[in-house]
């Protein structure tokens, strides 16, 4: 019996005529190709890196920013662009309307998706969820990907906090919108979490590192969620989490936090 696989790709446009292409795996639309904006879904402008002097100031400052792969705009259409963490966790948000950053838990779902084994309902010992993902092309070695679902992970690298370039043909690394990106402490070096696919791996897997660096971002649609409040604009000391509409909640690691008693003064007599 001979089967056939049907891919579906899918053109979504948004309100403000925007338009990539999704692929729909399990129940969620994931973008084909890295993101490549230069503004927020409210129109406003992101400022450009034109050299690793001006991704390290930029961060320094606080504004969000975006640079092309080794500051060369001739890439962009394969790789997309590369952001900072004021970019993604930016109030105005980075993502279009109606779609989102992915958290750590939405990567984790795809995994567990992919890794799947209808046949046994269980997880097999070699699991393979990057490899299903990864482009059939440009990884170092023999490892390369299957590129299943047309999702085409590229191994762009990261740009390193110096503003470097790093990891070409070896890895990709992506943004995540989550409360563990909210940093109570900027350079706070351990405190932004991204999902890292490597060349000698067979799974993706998450990882923690320098805020200062920079990382491309995968799409996918849904309510954007998890941002940071902004020191120039709310208390930098509190995490909550925002809906597209706006409402704030706040996130279970603040409602954890044990609050601190107010001492009553005593009166004069």
């Amino acid at each position: 019996m001979k089967l056939t696989l049907f891919l579906f790709v899918f053109v979504i446009i948004d309100s403000n005529s925007f338009a990539q292409n999704y692929v729909k795996i399990g129940k969620t639309y994931w973008a084909d190709h890295n993101l490549n904006t230069t503004t927020f879904s409210n129109g406003d402008s992101l400022s450009q890196a034109k050299n690793s002097e001006e991704w390290e100031n930029l961060f320094k400052q606080g504004i969000p920013a975006y640079c092309s792969m080794y500051y060369n705009p001739k890439y962009d259409s394969i790789y997309g662009k590369v952001y900072n963490w004021w970019a993604v966790v930016d109030l105005r948000g980075l993502a279009p309307e109606g779609f989102m950053v992915p958290s750590i838990l939405d990567w984790m779902d795809l995994k567990k998706h992919l890794n799947y084994d209808t046949n046994c309902r269980c997880f097999p010992p070699l699991t393979r969820s990057a490899d299903k993902l990864k482009s059939t092309t440009q990884w170092k070695g023999e490892l390369k990907g299957d590129n299943l679902f047309n999702m085409n992970i590229l191994p762009g690298g990261y740009v390193r906090n110096d503003g470097r370039f790093e990891g070409k043909g070896m890895q990709v690394s992506y943004w995540t919108c989550s409360p563990e990106n909210a940093a109570y402490n900027l350079g706070d070096s351990y405190s932004t979490h991204y999902i890292v696919f490597k060349f000698d791996k067979s799974d993706f897997t998450s990882d923690n590192n320098f805020d200062a660096n920079g990382h491309f971002v995968r799409c996918a649609k849904g309510q954007q969620s998890y941002y940071y409040n902004m020191p120039n604009t709310t208390n930098s000391d509190d995490s909550t989490e925002v809906t597209s509409d706006g409402a704030d909640e706040s996130t279970d690691e603040e409602a954890e936090k044990p609050k601190k008693k107010k001492k009553k003064r005593k009166k004069k007599s």
